[in-house]
């Protein structure tokens, strides 16, 4: 029955990214005043009263098209496309930096990463760079559909352990506050949007590594 319960709420939250909500309310409203006004005016115009009812139904069969189309496709500055396309990977040049492959000596310390589902707990610890996303593919997998598919990135760069957003749809906030790109603090709490549970991060650098405090911080990641 839980299962059921989070299975419902992410169809729901998935279904409000999409702005499949939206998108039926405003075609429902345009179809209803499109009706309309094909009532008032047709019979002005000499048409047949089977002419306003095949306009009011097939103005209707288009709901549940524009939902399909809702949620297949999604408007973005590039135009158009399918919604599994509209998050695109980080450019290269930005990933140029944060994609250093890592010793397993643990020269550079860990990352211990704890999150609670909604179901259960879980921890993990990582001596190289990850990613944390929907994907099935990243080290930290979240099934969250607010959450993209590569969210962001933590990487050991220069001594320091780095969290980078990668072009994330809603965002990344660390400590409460929005981030682009910024060394992490020793313990820190990472959100994923706005409202999501709370990823926990503990820095355990080498006795050689440099470390940062939260003051020390640009948090606009500029």
């Amino acid at each position: 029955m839980p299962r059921l319960a989070s299975r419902v709420r992410e169809l729901i939250r998935e279904t409000r990214r999409r702005s499949v909500f939206k998108v039926a309310t405003v075609y429902a409203v345009t179809a209803w005043g499109a009706s309309v006004g094909a009532a008032e005016l047709l019979p002005a115009f000499g048409a047949p009263d089977w002419a306003t009812r095949m306009f009011v139904v097939c103005a209707w069969l288009g709901l549940p098209i524009a939902i399909v189309l809702a949620w297949a496709y999604e408007i973005t500055p590039q135009g158009i496309v399918r919604d599994d396309e509209a998050e695109e990977p980080s450019p290269a040049s930005d990933r140029a930096d944060t994609t250093t492959v890592m010793s397993g000596s643990g020269s550079q310390g860990n990352v211990r990463v704890a999150w609670h589902d909604g179901l259960r707990s879980h921890e993990r610890t990582l001596q190289r760079s990850f990613r944390i996303g929907r994907d099935a593919a990243c080290e930290i997998h979240l099934d969250d559909p607010m959450i993209s598919r590569q969210h962001v990135e933590v990487s050991h760069v220069d001594g320091l352990w780095w969290i980078g957003d990668l072009g994330s749809r809603n965002g990344t906030l660390l400590d409460g506050q929005r981030v682009t790109r910024v060394p992490l603090p020793a313990h820190c709490e990472v959100r994923l949007y706005d409202s999501a549970p709370a990823l926990r991060l503990d820095v355990r650098a080498s006795s050689k590594a440099a470390t940062v405090t939260s003051s020390r911080l640009n948090l606009s990641g500029r």
